[in-house]
This record gives structure tokens, C-alpha cells and sequence, in this order.
């Protein structure tokens, strides 16, 4: 507990002022609470070396890289790199590694250059060795190149952008976008009511779907508690308009939404997730009625923050049920339980799988269907598809903090986790899956968003780390962790095999999700990521 501060108060009038002004200065006497934890966030004040040495070199990294995009003269060890642009407008440079030898901060860093080239755009991207003298080994009195060393770059080019920014041409007459959607999360957190609880991740997402039956996909827009959900109407131009009804106004949480025929009657219902499932039944023409009585109300005992669904037909029975991912305990006035241990939790609520019952009406059937078989993680999203080709949907469940599960489908409306015997257990932040046949061998393969970190990479495999994790296995674990994205390749025999490395896959930043699509029409399957965290005006601010 602090003891009583000290307050000086000092008022100085003004000449002419009507009121005087009042300054307030306190002296701590005993050390403030944030102290403790700007111990843990300034290198400067880290007893670990290596952070200290990461503060100030990637300080210099950065210099070097707004020197290269304003246009300024490249350092030598980079000067062949640069020749091949003819402007840089990304130098980014990642330090994954580094420790002190023989006097020196030895670094292991990711590079990437991007610009004009002579023939159109141009990508640079490789590993990058470093060595830095510390201050005092100079005469300079400051860290100091020693010596670099390029690896083998890898060149990606094309001739023009493949896509064009369209925001403003479709969304720019639509009052209500201006108004709410195009102001960022904090400009809301700052307005709205804490008590309400504005997400701060701003995760709601987007649907696509034909909410009106017109043949155009339409787009539902989730949103954070206290802020409408919206539903925009294709008009067919390429523009959009605001077609929200007051049902589907909806002012709670939502952590996604999805468009699915759930009663067979050839309109697409609208299923949103928030503190629980909610289905809004199409009656046709875009007119959407809340059911109370759908039958998605989770088990009282229970109840979590649930986060992801997908529907899929997992009983051949011709209707769609839903499966529904749960991150934590979390409720309003509860207490919050960490996921432990961070890198194989286990102590997450249980996700759940809804039954359709043929009439649009549904029953809870997680215990039933065998799917409470290592159902305790921190599930973000699950993905259906048919990997062992025996004609029924399997589910692949992505976890944060540890291991993922994937439930085959035994044919008789069970499931059994397989995860560990297939070889995707996939041990990592896991946000998000997506099945597709890249390799066209006619089975589905699989892809896991998960997070990578250029921090984590750098501290986790620091000799000092060991002092943390003093277990090998521990270690690799956490190391794990910050490792990325992951492919697996179907085998064809129920296993799969992680070319995530030899792929190029791994490196998608903090990816949130990712989905195979042929974005150039050649007839392969790409791989799109979306990818980013927390962000602020101020890059210094907490």
C-alpha cells in the first residue's frame, strides 16, 4: 500500500484573469503501482541484456528504414539490394535473434524492400545478419555497424497492383457508414459508456450473403457492444446501401455473424453469436424475425464467451446444423480465469454443437455426438470439411494457447478427436482454419492462422529464456508458439504432413484469418491472410 503523497499547491493570479490558476504537483513517497509495470515494458529498466540491446538497435534499424523510403542514400551492406528499385516504400527490418558474443550483439533479422522496380513492382524479402558494437566499445560512444551480411533474397514482382481500393465508391454514399463504421474502435471507446463494454479488438466481422433474394450477395456487418449491426443491400453497380432493419439493428456484442438456409425454405436466415447464438429467420424479401424458441440457447452450466460457428450437415440428414466455438468463462461480474498453462491451456469452457431437428428448431447434442472429448480449450473458430473422403463432414477446431482438435466423423452422428494420430495438433495461438486441395491430389489439405512474432522468436530462443523455462520440452513449446501460420498436406491415408517451413506459410504476421481462394484464375488454390492487432495513433502509447 502507498503511503499518504505529498501535495504541493501552488495559485498564481493572473493580471486581468478573472480566476486564478492552480497547479497540482504530488510526490510519491513510496513507488506508484504503474512503476511495476513500466519495469516490464522499458528495455531500459529489463535486467535482461538482450532487450536492452534490442531497444536501441532496432531504433537504428528504423532510422535506416525511414532513410530509405524518403529516398536517402542506402548503408553499404544494403546498397546491391537497393539498386534494383528505382523507389523504396517499404524497408521493414524484424529482429528474430540476437545474444552477445566476443564483445559484440550478434543479430538475426527479416528483411523485406519493396518499391518500383524497372519492370513494375518488386519485393525483396530475406534474412539479414548483423553485428553492433555497444556503446563504449567505440569511439563514438554509440552502437555501431560492425557488419552485415545480405542472405539470399527472394524476388517477387508484378506488373501493376492485381487490386483496386473501392471503400469510398461503395460505401461513400451511405450515411451510416460515414457516420459509424469508417470511425476506428478507440474514436467509440472514447464515446460510449465503459459500462457497455466496446470490444477493444474490434474482431465482429463480415457475412456475405443474399439476405433478399435478388441473386446479389449482401453484406452484414457485425459490431461491438453499443454500436448497431448493419446490413448492407447490393444495389448491382458496385455501390451499396443501408437496408438494416430495426430487428437486425442489434446493439449486442457480436463476434460474427453468418447467412445459412437453416430451414430449408430457400431463403438465407441470418445466425449471430454473442452471449449466445441468436437465429433471425428470413420470411422472405429481406424481412428477418428473431426466434426466441430456435432452440440455441446454451446449457445453463455452460455458458462462455463464444466466439466462431459454421454450419455443415454432420448427420447426412439434409438439414444444417451449427457448431459453436467458446473462448472463455468470461461473464459480466465474473472473475477472469488466464489460460493455463499459456502454452497448452486446458482449463477453457466447452464448445457446443446444436442439432437440427429438420425444422429450423434446434437441440444442444455436444455430449450425444462424443465432442466433449478434449473440449476444455480456448476455441476461436471451427472448420468442416471431408478430409479422410468417406462422404460426411469432419470439424477442425482452432484453440489459442495450445493444441487444436480435429473431430472425424465416424458416420453415425459421433465424433472422435484424431488430432494428435493425424499430426495437426498444430500447438500455437490458433486463431482461425480453412480446408482446400493447393496441391490438386484430390483431398483437402489444411491451414491454420496462428501468430507469429518477431518477439516472441527473439526472446524465446535467448539463452536467457532458459532461466524462465528451464524444461527443453517447455521451451519448445513456447518457441512454438510464436512460430506462425501452418500448412499440413493430406496424405491420403488420414495424416497429414507440416510444409508450413518448406510452404513459406509461416510468416503472416499476427494472423487472425485465412481462407484458399485462386485470386489469378490459374487454376491453383492462394492463400489469403488477414493479419494485425492492436493499434493506436500513438506508437509510443501503452
Amino acid at each position: 500500500m502507498l503511503r499518504p503523497a505529498t501535495v504541493f499547491l501552488s495559485c498564481a493570479a493572473v493580471a486581468g484573469a478573472q480566476a486564478p490558476e492552480y497547479s497540482v504537483d504530488a510526490v510519491f513517497d513510496s513507488p506508484r503501482s504503474i512503476d511495476r509495470i513500466l519495469e516490464k515494458v522499458d528495455a531500459d529498466r529489463d535486467e535482461w541484456i538482450g532487450e536492452r540491446d534490442f531497444q536501441a538497435i532496432d531504433a537504428k534499424l528504423k532510422a535506416i528504414s525511414e532513410t530509405l523510403t524518403a529516398g536517402g542514400a542506402a548503408p553499404e551492406f544494403l546498397r546491391e539490394a537497393a539498386e534494383n528499385f528505382a523507389s523504396i516504400d517499404l524497408a521493414e527490418f524484424k529482429v528474430v535473434g540476437m545474444r552477445r558474443a566476443d564483445g559484440l550483439a550478434l543479430i538475426d533479422a527479416r528483411m523485406e524492400l519493396g518499391g518500383r522496380g524497372p519492370d513494375g513492382l518488386l519485393s525483396l524479402l530475406g534474412p539479414l545478419q548483423m553485428q553492433w558494437s555497444p556503446p563504449g566499445n567505440e569511439p563514438s560512444g554509440g552502437w555501431t555497424l560492425a557488419g552485415a551480411a545480405v542472405g539470399e533474397l527472394r524476388e517477387i514482382g508484378a506488373s501493376r497492383f492485381h487490386f483496386t481500393e473501392v471503400t469510398e465508391q461503395a460505401f461513400g454514399g451511405i450515411p451510416s457508414f460515414k457516420a459509424q463504421l469508417a470511425k476506428d474502435t478507440d474514436y467509440w471507446r472514447g464515446k460510449l459508456d465503459a459500462a457497455i463494454g466496446v470490444s477493444v479488438y474490434g474482431h465482429q466481422g463480415v457475412s456475405v450473403g443474399d439476405a433478399n433474394g435478388d441473386g446479389l450477395e449482401d453484406l452484414y456487418i457485425g459490431q461491438p457492444a453499443g454500436l448497431p449491426n448493419r446490413l448492407y443491400r447490393n444495389n448491382g453497380d458496385g455501390t451499396f446501401s443501408d437496408a438494416t432493419p430495426a430487428e437486425l439493428a442489434v446493439l449486442d456484442e457480436t463476434s460474427m455473424s453468418l447467412f445459412a438456409d437453416v430451414d430449408n425454405d430457400g431463403d438465407q436466415d441470418l445466425i449471430l453469436i454473442g452471449a449466445e447464438p441468436m437465429l433471425f429467420r428470413n420470411g422472405g424479401g429481406g424481412v428477418f424475425a428473431f426466434d426466441r424458441e430456435a432452440g440455441l440457447r446454451p446449457p445453463a452450466d455452460r455458458a462462455g464467451m463464444f466466439t466462431g460457428a459454421a454450419p455443415a450437415d454432420y448427420d447426412n440428414d439434409g438439414d444444417l446444423d451449427l457448431y459453436v466455438c467458446a473462448y472463455d468463462f468470461w461473464q459480466a461480474g465474473a472473475e477472469y480465469a488466464a489460460p493455463t498453462p499459456y502454452y497448452d491451456a486446458t482449463n477453457g469452457p466447452p464448445n457446443l454443437l446444436f442439432r437440427n431437428r429438420g425444422d429450423g428448431t434446434f437441440e444442444e447434442a455436444t455430449e450425444a455426438a462424443g465432442l466433449m472429448e478434449n473440449n476444455d480449450r480456448f476455441s476461436f473458430a471451427p472448420a468442416w470439411g471431408d478430409y479422410d473422403n468417406d462422404g460426411d463432414p469432419d470439424l477442425y477446431v482452432a484453440n489459442d494457447f495450445g493444441r487444436n482438435n480435429l473431430y472425424r466423423n465416424e458416420g453415425d452422428g459421433t465424433f472422435t478427436d484424431v488430432a494428435a494420430a493425424a499430426g495437426v495438433e498444430d500447438p500455437a495461438a490458433g486463431m482461425s482454419a480453412a480446408w482446400g486441395d493447393y496441391d490438386n491430389d484430390g483431398d483437402l489439405d489444411l491451414h491454420t492462422a496462428n501468430m507469429w512474432s518477431s518477439a516472441g522468436r527473439r526472446l524465446t530462443f535467448a539463452e536467457r529464456f532458459a532461466d524462465v523455462a528451464a524444461a527443453a520440452d517447455t521451451r519448445r513449446k513456447f518457441q512454438r508458439q510464436a512460430r506462425g501460420n501452418s500448412l499440413f498436406r493430406n496424405n491420403g491415408d488420414g495424416t497429414f504432413s507440416d510444409v508450413s517451413e518448406e510452404a513459406g506459410v509461416t510468416m503472416g504476421r499476427w494472423g487472425w484469418a485465412a481462407d484458399f481462394v485462386d485470386l489469378d484464375n490459374d487454376g491453383l488454390l492462394d492463400l489469403f491472410v488477414q493479419n494485425g492487432y492492436l493499434t493506436g495513433e500513438r506508437l509510443d502509447d501503452l
